[in-house]
């Protein structure tokens, strides 16, 4: 594998390595800067990230000083919450405790044909981005669609109402009951006192949600998931 210019330990087992694949759009979005992104997300998590510039495959390895395994497979959701389209910003949100990915298939809801795949995708969306945008932002998570999944991260309450409207949503649901139930519940948060957070910094573009040549590299990606 290579390492993209970065320093591989001779002294790490790969025993407990975490690994997985990343579309190859996406490696300069993790690396960052001179490196910068993924000095943060190995600082946080007490990892070490090597990264194949040619295939897009990513070992993720612990630091001598790593005590919770846990944090080993935090580095793996932000590395593959980045390959998945979402900022870094958004994604070592992944660091903390309280935050978790989930990817929900929209294959098992309406199956491979392309065409539902497009009509699904533009549901979650809706005109401009709202749809999406309004479940973010009555959720506090935050959302990419891409290919054929719904990507979302947010903390375990917030993620499960987000992950409800979505796939009821999938399954044809009115759009406006669905946001009507999301305000409902965000009506019950606020008078518990709970505080929601929210930043529209580096949000993905219509032109990020819908390339071409998304779908192959989803596939593939889709299909490395599922051995997990």
């Amino acid at each position: 594998m290579k390492n993209s210019n970065h320093f591989q330990p001779k002294s790490f087992s790969t025993e407990s390595s975490q690994f997985l694949r990343i579309p190859l759009k996406r490696i300069g979005a993790v690396i960052g800067l001179k490196g910068s992104i993924r000095k943060e997300i190995e600082e946080k998590t007490l990892s070490i990230i090597i990264i194949d510039s040619d295939t897009g495959e990513v070992e993720i390895r612990p630091k001598k000083e790593l005590k919770d395994p846990v944090q080993l497979f935090k580095a793996r959701d932000i590395v593959k919450a980045i390959g998945r389209g979402f900022s870094s910003i958004q994604a070592i949100k992944l660091a903390d405790d309280d935050f978790y990915l989930e990817v929900v298939r929209l294959k098992p809801f309406v199956g491979n044909a392309p065409n539902k795949l497009r009509r699904v995708r533009a549901r979650v969306i809706g005109t401009k981005g709202r749809t999406k945008n309004t479940i973010e932002e009555l959720t506090a998570t935050f959302l990419v669609v891409a290919g054929s999944t719904v990507s979302l991260i947010g903390n375990l309450d917030q993620l499960k109402d987000a992950r409800e409207a979505v796939v009821r949503i999938i399954e044809g649901a009115k759009i406006e009951g669905v946001l009507g139930y999301l305000e409902e519940r965000k009506k019950n948060l606020d008078k518990s006192g709970e505080t929601l957070w929210k930043t529209d910094e580096d949000e993905p573009t219509m032109k990020d949600l819908f390339p071409e040549e998304e779908e192959v590299g989803d596939e593939i990606f889709d299909k490395l998931e599922e051995k997990d």
